[in-house]
């Protein structure tokens, strides 16, 4: 079963606007375990004057409880506050026990960025900040879903994070929220680049860094054997690493980018298990709390900076001989596709790595006006057969999936037409096909021509299926 999508913590009036993050604490330890006393407490103090709207008494001050509840909510998931024993956690006393609000809020703001994924948070807000974006709460939201973070709808969780961040300087105090890496760097021991640089590491890579990250707390920079360090890897992460391609795609780009050093091993590429490895001070800066775990939610990072690439550039990355480079064309591809009709994309089930180029599989969800759940199988092969399209329906059973989209490079062949308008007529799945005339109109009309297809499918599915209704109706009343 794969791991729940990350959130972020929800700070309903727990926020520097609303409150003082000194004296809701201190509230808090004044009255331990009595929540009926504090939230009294809290209300006297921040919310003696909200609902004024309120012409009742006893409405406006039930909603000001209700305010001040929440901010010991807010306080719950931010894990400053136990609801079950109504006291501050071990995090809370520690930031009341600071000398000034100026360290508590550093204190309070190192606590987010390791323990609340906010330097996830500031990952995607530097990375909008790269390609240009200035206004930041709807596009760094889709940022996030677009990295694997369950968000609700129009939520300012993400907002509210970013202004207790600004309280201790690590982004600016204004709508930019400009991020001040030295101030990262301080607080966590490592700069955004660094993370950068790690998200884009293969999951072998990352596995291997952890083993020699965890083993350098009790070890440091000590070296041991290459085999040793595979082995103990190996013991931790199971069977992730090619044994022969170890050199190749393992030490000597790790000890290239810095993370390790290496000696011995041949130069042809393959094996690469003689010599020795030992962490850099690159890799021992690293808190392993911080960087992400490589789940594969979200669209992959060595991805994401390239989701601007021009559909022009796309086309022709798909006809050049190398794979690599068709296949990230292709989930490029794929990306856009799931983006442009509005829909979160969850995660590849195939990478087209791992097929020469000539295939991937995506995973998205929508929520136009109810949920559903999208696969996109992208083929950059002559033919799609019905084999292809049986092996998706397959996959709809098992994933719970709603619409089927294929999309090709060649054409569909007439049984995979044939067939997808016999699913829209018995079955609850609906089928798209995505063929060359439609990625050409694509990349010269935009998303409108897409937007277009998809219209036009959708109500060809709906007259399609519109007997089901009176079929199901007639089995119901017999």
């Amino acid at each position: 079963m794969p791991p729940s999508k990350p959130h972020l913590p929800e700070a309903n009036e727990f926020s520097p606007g609303q409150i003082s993050l000194r004296e809701v604490l201190h509230l808090a330890q004044d009255h331990p375990g009595d929540r009926d006393a504090l939230i009294e407490a809290i209300r006297s103090a921040f919310f003696s004057d909200a609902a004024q709207k309120r012409t009742d008494p006893s409405e406006r001050l039930a909603q000001q409880r209700t305010r001040a509840g929440n901010v010991l909510i807010g306080m719950s998931g931010y894990g400053l506050f136990d609801l079950r024993t109504q006291t501050l956690t071990d995090v809370g006393e520690q930031l009341l026990a600071e000398p000034n609000d100026a360290t508590r809020y550093r204190t309070f703001a190192r606590h987010i960025l390791r323990d609340c994924h906010g330097i996830e948070v500031l990952d995607a807000l530097r990375d909008l900040h790269l390609r240009g974006v200035s206004s930041i709460k709807a596009p760094l939201q889709i940022e996030l879903e677009s990295r694997g973070f369950e968000l609700p709808r129009a939520t300012t969780h993400h907002t509210k994070m970013l202004q207790w961040l600004a309280c201790a300087g690590v982004v600016s105090d204004d709508r930019t929220r400009t991020i001040d890496e030295s101030v990262v760097a301080a607080l966590t021991g490592m700069s955004l680049a660094t993370l950068e640089e790690w998200e884009v590491l293969k999951p072998a890579q990352r596995a291997f860094l952890r083993t020699l990250r965890r083993r350098g707390e009790v070890h440091g920079s000590d070296e041991l054997t290459a085999a040793e360090a595979i082995d103990l890897a190996k013991y931790e992460h199971g069977p992730v690493f090619r044994e022969d391609q170890l050199a190749a795609q393992l030490f000597r780009p790790l000890t290239a980018a810095g993370w390790i050093s290496w000696s011995g091993g041949s130069r042809s590429g393959r094996g690469g298990k003689s010599g020795t490895v030992a962490p850099t001070p690159k890799l021992l800066a690293i808190d392993l709390e911080l960087v992400p775990a490589g789940d594969e939610w979200g669209v992959p990072a060595d991805l994401r900076r390239r989701l601007q690439t021009s559909l022009a550039e796309i086309e022709r990355d798909l006809e050049v001989s190398d794979t690599h480079t068709k296949g990230v064309a292709l989930e490029l591809l794929a990306l856009r596709l799931a983006t442009d009709a509005g829909l979160t994309p969850l995660r590849f089930r195939l990478r087209a790595a791992s097929t020469g180029g000539a295939e991937v599989d995506l995973v998205a969800e929508g929520s136009h006006l109810m949920f559903s759940r999208w696969l996109f199988q992208c083929k950059n092969t002559r033919t799609v057969t019905l084999a292809d399209l049986a092996k998706e329906v397959g996959m709809a059973v098992i994933l719970r999936a709603h619409v089927i989209v294929l999309v090709t490079t060649g054409r569909f062949s007439s049984s995979v037409e044939g067939y997808a308008a016999q699913l829209a007529r018995d079955h609850h799945l609906q089928v798209v096909l995505i063929g060359r005339p439609l990625i050409d109109a694509y990349r010269a009309n935009g998303q409108r021509a897409l937007a277009e297809h998809l219209h036009a499918q959708a109500q060809a599915a709906m007259r399609a299926k519109r007997h089901q209704v009176g079929e199901g109706l007639s089995t119901m009343s017999g």
